[in-house]
C-alpha cells in the first residue's frame, strides 16, 4: 500500500501542474489551392510550407490544406481573399489586375528571363516588395512570389522570330498575347486549353501558346514539332500567395512572423523546383522528337523580339504606377 501512495502523489500533482497551466494557443493557417494535385505549386509547395511551419514556436500552428478548389477557385481569390471568404491562398498573380492593376505588368513584353525577373523579385524595393504595398491598399497581404516561367509557342513550323508570325493563326490565352500576334502580323486565336490538341491536329490553328508545361500535359509532341519560349517577350505566368489582411495584422506576432518567414522559404524552395521542372520537361520534349529553343539575351533573335514589342512594352508602362514602371523599364 506505500508503494501505491508512493507512486499516485506524483501523479496527481502532475495533473494539479497540468491544470494550472495556461492552455498555449492555436492559430489554424488554412491554405485554399485549387488546379491538379500534380502541378508544383500544390505537389511541392504545400509540403514545404508545412515543414517550414514547424519553425513556429511549438505548439502554436495548426496547419490546414484545402485542396480542388474547395474553399475558392483562382478566379475567386481577387475577391475571395480581400473579403476575408479566404483567409490565405494560392493565387495567379496576372489574374489580380483588376483588383491591383499593377500586376498587369506580367503580361508585358518584358524579355526578362527567368533569372533576372528572380532578382527583380528579392532585391531592396524590389518587385515583391512594391507589390506587398500594391497588395496592401486592397486589403490583401501578399506573402510569396514564384514564376511559372513564360509561355510556349509551338508550332509544325519554325518560328523564331516574330516576323515568322505573318499571316500565322494562333491561339493565345491573354489579351496581352492577342496584342502582341496582331502587332508582328498573325491571327490571334482564342481557344480552351482543352480544345489546343485538336486544333493543332486538325490545322485550325498554325501554331499555339501555352503554358511550358502543357506541352507535356496536352501532347504537343504528337501534333507539333517546334518549340520557342521566347523569354518573357509574351508575358509570364507569376503565381504567389496572399492572405486577408486583417486576419494576418490579428495573428499573435510569434504566429505572424513564422508564418511570413515559412511562405518566404516555401516559395524560395518552389521557384528552384520550377525551374528544375522545366530543365526536366526540356530534356523530356527533346527525347520525344522535338525541337526546343529558349530564347537568351546572347541569341541573335532576342534583338529582333526587343524590336518588334518595344511599342507595346512602351504602352504598357504608360498604364503602370510609375515605381512599377520603373522597375521593368529597359535599361539604355
Amino acid at each position: 500500500m506505500l508503494f501505491v501512495k508512493t507512486f499516485c502523489l506524483p501523479a496527481a500533482l502532475v495533473a494539479a501542474a497540468i491544470a494550472a497551466s495556461p492552455a498555449v494557443a492555436q492559430t489554424t493557417v488554412p491554405l485554399a489551392t485549387w488546379g491538379g494535385a500534380n502541378h508544383i505549386g500544390v505537389r511541392q509547395f504545400v509540403p514545404a510550407l508545412e515543414e517550414a511551419l514547424k519553425k513556429a514556436p511549438s505548439g502554436t500552428v495548426t496547419f490546414q490544406h484545402f485542396p480542388g478548389g474547395q474553399l475558392a477557385q483562382d478566379k475567386d481569390m481577387p475577391v475571395g481573399i480581400p473579403m476575408g471568404q479566404v483567409k490565405f491562398g494560392w493565387i495567379t498573380v496576372n489574374g489580380w489586375s483588376g483588383t491591383v492593376p499593377d500586376t498587369k505588368f506580367m503580361d508585358a513584353p518584358t524579355g526578362l528571363t527567368m533569372a533576372e525577373l528572380d532578382t527583380l523579385i528579392d532585391k531592396p524595393n524590389g518587385l515583391m516588395s512594391v507589390l506587398q504595398k500594391k497588395f496592401s491598399e486592397k486589403n490583401a497581404t501578399l506573402l510569396g512570389l514564384a514564376d511559372l516561367g513564360p509561355p510556349a509557342v509551338v508550332s509544325k513550323v519554325p518560328l523564331k522570330t516574330p516576323a515568322d508570325f505573318v499571316g500565322k493563326k494562333v491561339r493565345v490565352f491573354s489579351e496581352g498575347q492577342a496584342e502582341a500576334v496582331r502587332a508582328f502580323g498573325g491571327s490571334p486565336v482564342t481557344i480552351p486549353f482543352a480544345d489546343v490538341y485538336s486544333a493543332m491536329q486538325y490545322g485550325t490553328v498554325d501554331a499555339a501558346i501555352l503554358g511550358f508545361q502543357g506541352v507535356d500535359s496536352q501532347r504537343m509532341y504528337e501534333v507539333s514539332k517546334y518549340v520557342l519560349v521566347p523569354a518573357s517577350f509574351l508575358g509570364t505566368t507569376m503565381m504567389g500567395w496572399a492572405a486577408n489582411k486583417p486576419w494576418v495584422d490579428k495573428l499573435p506576432a510569434d504566429v505572424r512572423k513564422a508564418l511570413i518567414a515559412a511562405v518566404d522559404e516555401a516559395s524560395h524552395s518552389n521557384r528552384k523546383a520550377i525551374v528544375a521542372e522545366i530543365d526536366d520537361l526540356t530534356k523530356q520534349y527533346r527525347d520525344r522528337g522535338l525541337e526546343v529553343t529558349i530564347l537568351k539575351p546572347d541569341m541573335p533573335e532576342f534583338a529582333a523580339w526587343q524590336k518588334a514589342t518595344a511599342p507595346l512594352l512602351k504602352s504598357t508602362l504608360a498604364k503602370l504606377s510609375p515605381d512599377v514602371a520603373a522597375l521593368i523599364q529597359p535599361k539604355d
